[in-house]
């Protein structure tokens, strides 16, 4: 079921440039749609694994690669001349295999900014925010905005930006994504960087 839910991903991803100019709030315009993609839909997706559908076999070929808590994806160029298409995403879990939040990072092209989206589960409040810190001493962290809701999630994003990127790859701590629920109350879902650095540095190859 991931795997063919990334490889209609990666198949949005290589359309995404050929959408409108139009700038989508901060994000490099071609990439976060695909994010959102792959980040907010892989949660109601996942969530309903349990009938997979019989044309698995049929989604394009996409590679995994673990790294600690994160994966690298990637889908190899659908053309001569074009690049492979990658993301490295931390999936959180419960201990009955629910997925609770997805954290992805990636670009579209080489040089483009890296975005980050995160999808948590749609009980959440506005006006508010999407906080995610490092470790117990990390009292204000990234902060992201929300972008939009789909059925089932609520997506939070931003630009992860150069000193973010090496300070998350310094680190092999646990952390927290922190936002406000629905009732107003603070929710903290546990992530850890542990493999981040060398996921990215392999997503960076």
């Amino acid at each position: 079921m991931i795997r063919r839910f990334l490889g209609a991903a990666f198949s949005y991803m290589q359309g995404a440039a050929k959408m409108s100019e139009r700038p989508v709030l901060m994000f490099t315009k071609s990439f976060f749609p695909a994010l959102v993609l792959i980040a907010g839909l892989l949660t109601p997706v996942l969530a309903q694994a349990a009938n997979p559908s019989p044309d698995e076999s049929a989604a394009p070929h996409i590679t995994s690669k673990a790294f600690g808590s994160w994966t690298l994806h990637c889908q190899p160029a659908h053309e001569e001349g074009a690049e492979p298409l990658c993301a490295v995403a931390e999936t959180v879990q419960t201990a009955s295999n629910k997925v609770i939040a997805v954290i992805s990072i990636g670009r579209r092209h080489p040089g483009d900014p890296v975005n980050i989206v995160v999808s948590l589960p749609a009980n959440v409040s506005f006006p508010s925010s999407v906080h995610i810190r490092t470790d117990k001493d990390d009292k204000w962290g990234l902060e992201l905005q929300w972008q939009r809701c789909i059925p089932g999630a609520c997506i939070a994003g931003g630009e992860l930006n150069p000193a973010a990127i090496a300070h998350w790859s310094s680190l092999q701590t646990d952390g927290n994504i922190v936002f406000q629920d629905a009732a107003g109350d603070e929710v903290a879902v546990p992530m850890s960087l542990r493999g981040f650095g060398d996921a990215y540095n392999a997503f960076n190859k």
